[in-house]
């Protein structure tokens, strides 16, 4: 499979996109460290979801919490048997209920 031949204003374009996504993924890190937001809030909104959040691994977000450094978000995530490197649009069934529960979402 050979891939597509992007001309450079494509290729600026993908590059403008891919630093905006990074922009508001760190703007939502911070927000979530700040207390400013919470997991549920982040989870309620579905536009933001598909176009943020489901791209962010678990790990990153646990550790964005307020009070939870790499360290205790990579021992919670063991808890909850879910990989480190698992991506929030990724979860199954089970590691979403597990997830929910342990933080509290409804």
């Amino acid at each position: 499979m050979t891939l597509a031949r992007l001309t450079d204003e494509a290729r600026k374009k993908g590059l403008e996109k891919a630093i905006a996504v990074r922009k508001t993924r760190s703007r939502i890190k911070e927000e979530l460290k700040q207390g400013k937001t919470t997991i549920k809030k982040l989870l309620q909104d579905e536009e933001l979801f598909k176009e943020y959040i489901s791209g962010m691994k678990v790990l990153s977000i646990v550790s964005s919490l307020p009070g939870n450094g790499r360290t205790n978000a990579v021992r919670v995530l063991e808890e909850l048997k879910i990989s480190p490197i698992k991506k929030m649009g990724g979860l199954g069934k089970v590691q979403k209920a597990s997830f929910f529960k342990y933080f509290n979402i409804s």
